[in-house]
């Protein structure tokens, strides 16, 4: 309660980078806007778009109190969120992509979850959505509906065949506090990478995670688009995601995190560098091939152990290190 003795409600501050997804992004904001909880501010940083999303925030915030928009020159994702974690007022702080949209109940239920069990993060399931279809994503193994430590979260987010409800940051809401140093200043994304940034942010903001709960029901819709940048066959791009988790990697390390989350993390990095290599072998792309082989050389051992029961997997990787 305030100083009147109002109940006082907490605000959610969702941070929305946006850039040239004039179909995709109307719905993103309706969604947000038609959210059950009400103390909310969604800050739009508008990229440098120039297909049009850039008249469509300005119309939406125009409309809406709750949208806040900044237009900035194009300089990445990672920069535009930082803007927006800059200019965020809320005690709670959530991520969402502007060709996604989430359910009406989203931030009402990850809210009272994090403030009943007085935790760190929630987290919650996911859909994938294509042209043609909506899959709900369910964890393959049983998650705690318990609160759970920094390890189990870890756990969850880096054995991706086992949890597939952890691996993102769209679908956690976080205490602002939780995303803040010593000094009270903001955990804010690595703008040197133009692809990655994401993995080693929410790497980050889970080692400062004590206390944390997840949400069986799925809220956040997941647009699947070729076009998007998780997609991209740009192997200088590429190249800096696989930067993204060798620096995860060097990160547990120095925290002294368990030896088998770190092969998790190893083991996906090995993942990744084999879809860069195929990429820079069907493009005839000789000095990439010999960076992503390096790579993927130097993680064979962990991605071969933890894909035992996969072997059309080690099969497909072998092959790719032999081009």
């Amino acid at each position: 309660m305030n100083a009147n003795g109002e109940m006082y409600v907490k605000k959610v501050s969702v941070i929305l980078p946006v850039y040239n997804t004039k179909v995709e992004l109307p719905k993103c904001l309706e969604s947000l806007m038609n959210q059950t909880y009400q103390e909310i501010e969604v800050i739009c940083v508008d990229d440098g778009s120039t297909d049009g999303s850039e008249k469509i925030v300005d119309e939406f915030a125009s409309a809406h109190k709750q949208i806040k928009v900044i237009h900035k020159p194009n300089a990445g994702e990672s920069s535009a969120r930082n803007i927006g974690l800059k200019l965020a007022e809320g005690e709670y702080i959530a991520f969402c992509d502007c060709d996604d949209w989430v359910e009406p109940d989203m931030y009402k239920t990850l809210v009272h979850e994090l403030e009943d069990w007085n935790v760190d993060m929630v987290a919650s399931a996911w859909f994938k959505d294509n042209s043609t279809d909506c899959q709900e994503i369910k964890n393959r193994l049983y998650v705690t509906k318990e609160v759970f430590g920094r390890a189990e979260l870890l756990k969850y987010i880096y054995m991706r065949d086992s949890y597939r409800g952890f691996a993102y940051l769209w679908n956690k809401l976080f205490k602002r506090s939780t995303l803040e140093n010593k000094q009270g200043k903001i955990l804010l994304f690595d703008e040197t990478l133009q692809l990655g940034g994401d993995v080693l942010y929410l790497a980050e903001a889970a080692l400062k995670v004590k206390r944390a709960k997840y949400v069986e029901a799925a809220f956040y819709h997941y647009t699947q688009r070729e076009s998007s940048g998780s997609h991209t066959k740009d192997t200088k791009k590429l190249m800096d995601s696989l930067k993204a988790y060798e620096a995860v990697i060097n990160r547990f390390e120095e925290e002294n995190i368990e030896s088998e989350t770190i092969r998790y993390v190893k083991r996906f990095l090995a993942y990744h560098g084999s879809n860069a290599m195929e990429i820079a072998v069907s493009r005839g792309q000789e000095t990439d091939k010999e960076k992503f082989r390096k790579i993927m050389k130097k993680y064979e051992k962990e991605y071969i152990d933890l894909n035992r029961d996969y072997p059309e997997r080690i099969q497909r990787y072998q092959n790719l290190l032999e081009q």
